[in-house]
């Protein structure tokens, strides 16, 4: 039975509710599951998810400081990301490709991202023979799970 206010609810058909409001799901007596919803919407929120069925896509941002890449080598990086998994999907994307072109050197580029427990691991690419310059990048990730 829910509960909201003075009254109770057997099913969520029909409920509008208004302010901070909190679900609270429970399975089979053990799971459970909690979605707080705050007032303002630019308040501190958090999503909780115990167990992995269905997806759930969570997207941010976040800067790289790329060193200088040699021609024709690899440079990686690993960037923290709290919550993330070995076993979610990712996505990674550079916000501005063309941020990584300068007028007298080539443009690295972002060859492969790879999610690990607590962390992306990201792996850079320079396929010229003329060294890049040390560069910050935006990366934008969805990682869903």
């Amino acid at each position: 039975m829910a509960h909201f206010g003075d009254q109770n609810f057997t099913t969520f058909v029909g409920v509008n509710t208004k302010g901070t409001i909190v679900f609270r799901v429970a399975g089979d007596g053990t799971t459970q599951g909690t979605l707080a919803i705050k007032e303002a919407a630019d308040e501190a929120y958090a999503w909780k998810l115990p167990h992995k069925s269905g997806t759930f896509p969570i997207a941010g941002t976040f800067i790289v400081q790329l060193p200088a890449i040699t021609g024709g080598n690899w440079a990686e990086t690993s960037m923290v990301v709290t919550g993330i998994r070995t076993e979610d999907a990712l996505i990674c994307s550079l916000q501005d490709t063309f941020n990584t072109v300068t007028t007298d050197r080539p443009m690295a580029f972002l060859a492969g991202a790879s999610p690990r427990n607590g962390n992306i691991h990201l792996t850079f690419m320079n396929p010229s023979a003329t060294a890049t310059i040390y560069n910050e990048l935006i990366v934008a990730y969805c990682t869903a799970r």
